[in-house]
């Protein structure tokens, strides 16, 4: 049987399409914090929050028609996802509160200093982010691997299905060069 451009084309494009498409998802975590009340964390997985209001608004995202667990303090509560997106609100008063928000095994833990504000003493460089959380470059590293992957196999694609009588002309003269 012969193959022709045609067929090759539509193989390589099929077999691109449910590769990227199995693997995207399969590399990047879903559950994220994105807001304590008005404060936009930006990404970021502190062990600690401060927030001078007495009540907050927590929201991030999930994975869609799944629940989130807020844990806050021994108090566990379920929170349904919508939209890829979820919140919690939390009244409470002026003290420090013990939070952890999971989905699956994938966790997000800190300390929300709830109507407080930040003391002197901490800076930027005294409160590193915690390694509990999705890492900022971890979509980068998703489309970097898949561009990795896609090169090879359009290489691969050159190399065993490109022109049959220029391909032993090649190698010979690899060989030789060697």
């Amino acid at each position: 049987m012969q193959i022709t451009w045609r067929l090759k084309s539509i193989l390589l494009t099929t077999s691109l399409f449910v590769f990227f498409s199995f693997f995207s998802n399969v590399f990047s975590a879903t559950l994220s914090l994105t807001k304590i009340g008005s404060l936009d964390t930006a990404g970021k997985n502190y062990p600690e929050w401060w927030y001078t209001q007495t009540s907050a608004v927590l929201s991030g995202t999930a994975a869609e028609g799944s629940q989130v667990a807020v844990k806050v303090g021994d108090a566990v509560n379920n929170v349904n996802v919508e939209s890829g997106t979820w919140s919690y609100t939390l009244a409470g008063e002026s003290k420090d509160y013990n939070i952890e928000i999971s989905q699956g095994t994938e966790k997000i833990v800190f300390v929300l200093h709830l109507g407080q504000v930040i003391p002197n003493t901490v800076s930027a460089d005294s409160s590193p982010q915690n390694s509990n959380g999705v890492p900022e470059t971890g979509y980068n590293q998703v489309v970097a691997i898949s561009l990795g992957v896609g090169i090879v196999l359009l290489a691969s694609y050159f190399y065993f299905w490109g022109d049959l009588k220029k391909k032993p002309v090649f190698e010979a003269r690899m060989i030789r060069e060697d």
